[in-house]
């Protein structure tokens, strides 16, 4: 149970909480691929905890993160509607995928998706450099026609499920898949891909929490401590140019890569329902 398990201290519940939402405000990714290794390292805390805890702070970090982005400059950097359908199939896709991981083992998957994941962070980083992406010159909300709905909502269904499959967070394959796939601008992708994950993260904060798998105090230490800094990722990735926050997100997806790739001897537990770390 909760009451059970060792206290954490409040500084550093903070400080990971405060890290973890100038990364998540500032690359449109929630936070929790900062958050739990750190609470693993300077907590002590098992992955799962870790893992439940860092949903339950994402929730407060994303939403204020998300309003900045929708908010903070004359136009909105977040598109609703494309955030609704992406949560839609991602909600089932992640459900789908967690149940399918008791059958199969995770590891060629988690071998894919890091190989994925360097191939797309060295195209955004070259594309950053040298490049002429559309998704790092353009800034104008790109109009969406009803088929393209639909295959963003499968699209969604395939990430739910791969984040369901390996515990990685949807923000990591949403944004690219958006800005990629549709030539949707590296901010508002960013900012649609932080609307997008709140289901999903609040799915897995609840199922954690019921199998007593999250410490509400450190999450209540990390999402406060995190909201601010989320705000101040937020505001640097409205003033950074898109060219710059594109290589950012390449060299993100470049060390996400490096950690999704499973460890000899490293032993795996099944992500739990709907509970991809954000």
């Amino acid at each position: 149970m909760i009451g059970a398990r060792k206290s954490t201290n409040p500084r550093i519940d903070a400080a990971i909480g405060g890290l973890g939402g100038l990364a998540g405000g500032l690359l449109g990714v929630g936070g929790g691929f900062v958050m739990v290794p750190l609470q693993v390292m300077w907590s002590g805390s098992d992955q799962h905890r870790a893992s439940g805890t860092s949903l339950a702070a994402i929730l407060p970090i994303a939403v204020v993160a998300a309003a900045r982005y929708y908010f903070g400059l004359g136009t909105p950097q977040v598109d609703l509607a494309v955030a609704f359908y992406l949560a839609v199939g991602g909600t089932a896709g992640a459900l789908i995928g967690a149940l399918a991981a008791r059958r199969i083992s995770d590891t060629a998957l988690k071998v894919i998706v890091a190989i994925v994941l360097v191939a797309v962070g060295v195209k955004e980083v070259y594309d950053a450099i040298v490049g002429t992406a559309p998704q790092l010159v353009g800034t104008a909300m790109r109009v969406f026609e009803p088929r393209d709905f639909a295959i963003i909502a499968a699209g969604g269904v395939v990430v739910g499920i791969v984040s369901g499959l390996t515990g990685v967070g949807g923000g990591i394959l949403v944004v690219p898949f958006l800005a990629l796939g549709f030539g949707v601008g590296q901010r508002i992708a960013q900012g649609t891909s932080l609307v997008a994950i709140l289901p999903t993260a609040a799915i897995g904060a609840l199922t954690y929490y019921r199998s007593g798998d999250l410490d509400v105090r450190a999450a209540a230490w990390m999402g406060g401590a995190g909201v601010p800094t989320a705000l101040v990722g937020a505001s640097l990735a409205l003033w950074l140019p898109q060219r710059a926050l594109g290589g950012l997100f390449g060299l993100f997806l470049l060390f996400a890569a490096a950690r999704i790739w499973p460890r000899r001897g490293a032993a795996t537990r099944s992500p739990r329902p709907g509970a991809p770390a954000a």
